[in-house]
Order: C-alpha cells, then sequence, then structure tokens
C-alpha cells in the first residue's frame, strides 16, 4: 500500500502510521478509526444530509444489505433477458394479489356476519400491514411493482440507438489506457460491491486499484468480494466531496452511480479533477432518461430508478473548468456515461 496517497483531512500531510485499528497522522496526531482493517478518513460533522440520510437509510439499510439483487430488480422492464427477475416479480406480484384478495373476502365476510375471526385471519392481517408498511418506506419498490409491465411494453416499441454503446465506449478507453507504459493508479469512487469495477474491463489494466465509499456495508462487500476474486485493492472509507488523497494522484477516476444522489455533486466533481493527474481520465455514469421517452417511462425514471436523486440528468454546468470539454453520451434509455480529460 502506497500511504503517500492518503491525506490527513485535518492538516493534509501524507505522513501515516497505521495499525489494524487505527490510523494516525504523524504531523497532527489526528486518529482514525479503522472497520476491519480500513481506515475511516471522513469528518462525519462534513458528511451532507442527503449523502448521511442515502447511506444510513439505503446503503447500511436493506439496499445495502441485499444490493446484489435489488439493483438488478429496479431496472427490471430494461434488463434484457432477465428471466430470473421477471420470475421473481410474477410470484410477488401473485402473493400480494393473493393477500389482497383474500382481505377484500375476510371483511366482506365479517360485515355480511357470514365469516368468523380465526387465528389464520389475525395473522394474515398482520402480514398485510406489515407488507404496506414497508412498501410505505420503500414506495419506489411499489411503483416498481405497478409500473414493470407497461414500461417494458413501451420500450418494446421505442427506436432509441445510442450513437455509442455502452460496452464500445468501454472497449476503446480500455485499449487506450492499455497503451500507457507505467503502471497505471485507479480510483474507484462509491465503489460499493465493487461490480462495475470488474465487470466494465477495468482489470485488464496493468494497474493499482484504490475503492472508496462512505457506507460500511457496501464497502465490506467489495472488500469480500474483491478478496474472493484475489485481485489486490485497496480500501477507505470516505466522503466523495472530501476525498482524502493528493492531488493528480490517479490515472483514472471513475464513479458509477452514485454522482446524480450527492448532496454536493459540484464539490464531488472538483474533488475528482483533482485528484486525477493531468491527462487523466474521470468517468461517470448514472441516470439520464433519453429525449423520446413516453409518459409511463418518465414515472417510472422518476418514480423508481431516480426517486432518491438530487439531479435527474447529467449535471454538465457543474463541471470543473478541468473538465470542461467533457463529452456526455446517451449509452441507454435512462442512463448516461460522461467522459472528461482533466486539462
Amino acid at each position: 500500500m502506497n500511504l503517500l496517497k492518503y491525506l490527513c483531512l485535518n492538516c493534509h500531510e501524507n505522513q501515516w502510521r497505521t495499525y489494524s485499528t487505527f490510523w494516525q497522522c504523524e504531523n497532527c496526531g489526528q486518529q482514525y478509526p479503522c472497520v476491519k482493517g480500513v481506515p475511516r478518513l471522513y469528518r462525519e460533522s462534513h458528511v451532507g444530509a442527503k449523502d448521511k440520510a442515502l447511506r444510513d437509510f439505503f446503503y447500511n439499510g436493506l439496499l445495502g444489505r441485499y444490493y446484489q439483487h435489488i439493483m438488478p430488480f429496479l431496472a427490471l422492464p430494461v434488463r434484457p433477458a432477465y428471466k430470473k427477475g421477471w420470475l421473481v416479480y410474477t410470484l410477488i406480484v401473485a402473493s400480494l394479489l393473493t393477500l389482497i384478495g383474500y382481505v377484500v373476502y375476510l371483511l366482506v365476510g365479517l360485515a355480511r356476519g357470514t365469516h368468523a375471526l380465526s387465528v389464520l385471519d389475525i395473522i394474515t392481517v398482520l402480514i398485510v400491514l406489515t407488507v404496506g408498511y414497508f412498501f410505505a418506506r420503500h414506495r419506489y419498490l411499489l411503483y416498481l411493482l405497478v409500473l414493470a409491465v407497461p414500461v417494458k411494453i413501451s420500450l418494446l416499441f421505442t427506436k432509441f440507438r445510442p450513437r455509442a454503446t455502452f460496452a464500445e465506449l468501454h472497449a476503446n478507453l480500455i485499449a487506450q489506457l492499455s497503451q500507457r507504459k507505467e503502471r497505471l493508479q485507479v480510483l474507484d469512487i462509491s465503489t460499493g460491491t465493487c461490480n462495475s469495477l470488474f465487470r466494465h474491463g477495468w482489470m485488464k489494466l496493468d494497474a493499482d486499484y484504490t475503492g472508496l465509499d462512505l457506507s460500511e456495508t457496501m464497502l465490506l462487500q467489495g472488500l469480500d468480494f474483491m478478496t474472493a476474486e484475489r485481485v489486490p485493492m485497496d480500501f477507505v472509507l470516505g466522503d466523495a466531496v472530501e476525498l482524502p488523497f493528493s492531488s493528480e494522484t490517479f490515472d483514472v477516476v471513475l464513479n458509477y452511480g452514485a454522482l446524480n444522489g450527492y448532496s454536493d455533486a459540484a464539490q464531488a466533481l472538483a474533488e475528482m479533477a483533482r485528484v486525477a493527474k493531468p491527462g487523466g481520465l474521470v468517468l461517470v455514469l448514472d441516470e439520464q432518461l433519453y429525449d423520446e421517452a413516453s409518459a409511463v417511462e418518465r414515472l417510472y425514471f422518476r418514480r423508481v430508478l431516480s426517486s432518491h436523486n438530487v439531479h435527474h440528468r447529467c449535471p454538465v454546468e457543474l463541471l470543473p473548468p478541468e473538465l470542461a470539454r467533457a463529452e456526455v453520451h446517451q449509452v441507454y434509455h435512462f442512463y448516461y456515461l460522461c467522459l472528461g480529460y482533466k486539462q
């Protein structure tokens, strides 16, 4: 591990003494606790309200614990050949309709005096109330159940074709970076489970990898995943708007599916540019609706895919001057890819 890339948030120096339970800045004495050996290099008092809410409610909660299953399910209507997801969807909808039908039957029977309340009836009502409470707290999942089929039908009639596909753009980037002679430094911000970093070709590079996330639940999944895949990688718990890294450290800075939800996207982009080397690549992928979307697709986008975002398109107006010439590609119906090289 190269400790020189890490900055103390208190004095902005990179002199460290590291232990399994905490890191200490040798310059100012500031200590940072560790979680399973991963340093927590952020200041809780500086975390934005939106970032804290998303971390605590979603990423350290239900969504984070079952991220590998829930996130693909949220994109159910737009994922090709997702038979497993549609099977689960059918089972869930069938179960909910059965419960609702039984409760209606029960209420009608009680109102007419033709049905006596049983223990099974009470249990069923409690289950229905629990399910209702769950969907009240996670309304985006309820909207998904209602809109998945209409959106899928709507997309069957779309003529959207990207000028350059997600896979093509990644292949070109990997090919260009592979030509560099020096060993590259790659930073994945909001790395989560490391699924995006691992799947999209970045493992082909001769590189050192660093992953940062604000959520312990998500980051530890990424740590376990990369360990299982035998990929050496440094991990740090950190805030995207106050990156604990030295300036001009990384050749590649990645951010998959997180920028639109940050409290301060402008500062996060400025930080990405700061830690990138001159000529370094900054890549961001997030939700953005294609222009020809139908009304039901727009409803699905707002209520499901982009329901927890601050921004609903690529915030090009917030790009720092160093990334002013960035390119924005609509690679899917509901997602953009922004590519910029630091000037």
